[in-house]
């Protein structure tokens, strides 16, 4: 009766620490919150069907396969991944359960009777912490659910995942294998090693609970530091476009700009990204820094006299003359912030398209005449979107041009003013870019 009780004990404490895992560790995310409940009512019960039918290692595997399963549903992509995912569970769960439950009872020679009351303490205590969990831990729970169910792991994180999982099976397995009950005695299985296996098994279980547990912690502590390092690059990025905003609205003429051109830019990078050109340059993190930095590219214009920014008619020759000085004033102030705070990918692509966003592609643009891929891509891709929206944009001086007429200009204009490629990158996204210029219209 006691064996029946502690192997029902066991295959509850694999399921309920799985899925514990699954959670907060692996930040698997769950299905709808009624939905959640009844697949944890549901995997109970059919785990205590299989466990009276077949067995405790039956029920065991259904656990791992149930996990897998609500990986899956949770998932809004890559769903099948998810049974492919629940590979490293039996290792870490093993490698938690294996040394705290066998080893030690072997270890100090412990009769059949004490290793079930020591089973049974243990079990007694897990299901203390997991009610203390269950009562006191709401508020870190909310916490948990409202910000952190957007992140998945690292690739690094998942190896690393893995890497322990496979680990701790094999050594749980070996020292199961090594650890049997004969008579009401705790000893090592015949084999070579004998009794002298003993400080063997000692030292390495209790490496490999420690080597489990450090990288749990660890794995879980890096899902919060990054949860935070997001939010503070959010902060950061809101704060930038603010700012920039703040400068904007000292030109009566553009309304929305900023928000628009980041949009139109993102667009395209994304496009270009896609179709595999500029691939050597266009990273993951390019792309990202771009997005971040393209509402600075006209931060210059806070040095532009009011009489020449918001004169509502064509400037003259010498107010165009001073008009093109926020390019390089734009250069000046963003450079000035990387000497204070320190190199940063977002502020050097913002220098590149503050200075750069109205050149060329033939060498006729300005501050400084440079040409075709001398211009840094970011700028190209500024270029394209800044003008599409000055052209379709209504000012004090002129009406919005139709979307059809400010193509046709993009179009013409590809090999001379913009890069031709990007130009193709942008004719590809048009729909997205229609849809975006009517939700924005209203900022």
């Amino acid at each position: 009766m006691e064996t029946v009780i502690l192997e029902i004990l066991e295959t509850a404490a694999i399921t309920v620490s799985g899925f514990l895992i699954k959670k907060y560790v692996f930040l698997e995310p769950d299905m709808e919150a009624k939905k959640q409940k009844f697949f944890y009512l549901l995997s109970f019960f059919l785990i205590g069907i299989v466990f009276l039918a077949f067995g405790k290692d039956t029920a065991n595997m259904t656990v791992l396969f149930l996990i897998g399963l609500n990986i899956c549903l949770g998932r809004k992509k890559h769903r099948l991944c998810g049974l492919v995912q629940m590979l490293p569970f039996p290792g870490i769960i093993n490698g938690l359960f294996v040394p705290t439950m066998l080893v030690p009872p072997y270890f100090f020679a412990l009769s059949a009777q004490e290793t079930v009351v020591y089973q049974f303490i243990l079990y007694g205590a897990l299901s203390m912490l997991l009610l203390l969990f269950y009562v006191k831990g709401k508020s870190r729970r909310s916490w948990f659910q409202d910000n952190m169910q957007h992140r998945s792991l690292r690739k690094s994180e998942k190896y690393l995942l893995w890497v322990i999982g496979i680990l701790m099976l094999l050594f749980s397995n070996h020292t199961t294998m090594q650890i049997t009950v004969d008579s009401g005695n705790v000893r090592v299985a015949d084999s070579i090693y004998g009794r002298g296996l003993a400080p063997f098994i000692g030292i390495t279980s209790v490496s490999a609970f420690v080597m489990t547990i450090t990288i749990i912690v660890l794995i879980m502590q890096g899902n919060k530091r990054s949860f935070y390092h997001e939010k503070v690059s959010r902060m950061q990025s809101g704060m930038i476009t603010f700012m920039a905003e703040v400068v904007e609205n000292r030109d009566d003429n553009t309304g929305g700009h900023i928000r628009r051109t980041a949009a139109y830019v993102e667009c395209i990078a994304k496009e270009l990204k896609r179709q595999g050109v500029y691939s050597n340059i266009l990273t993951n993190r390019y792309l990202s820094d771009m997005v971040v930095a393209a509402p600075l590219h006209d931060i210059g214009k806070i040095h532009i006299p009011d009489a020449v920014l918001n004169k509502p008619g064509r400037l003259t020759e010498e107010e165009f003359e001073i008009m093109k000085t926020h390019t390089t004033a734009g250069e000046e102030l963003l450079t000035h912030a990387k000497a204070e705070l320190g190199e940063s990918g977002y502020l050097n692509t913002a220098v590149e398209m503050a200075a750069y966003h109205h050149e060329w592609w033939n060498g006729k643009g300005y501050p400084y005449g440079i040409s075709g891929e001398e211009i840094p891509l970011c700028a190209r891709i500024m270029a394209v979107a800044d003008v599409f929206d000055a052209l379709t944009s209504k000012r004090c001086y002129k009406s919005a041009m139709p979307l059809e007429k400010a193509y046709a200009i993009i179009r013409e204009e590809s090999g001379t003013h913009f890069d031709p490629a990007v130009v193709e990158a942008f004719f590809a996204v048009t729909a997205d870019m229609e849809e975006r210029e009517k939700l924005n219209k209203v900022i």
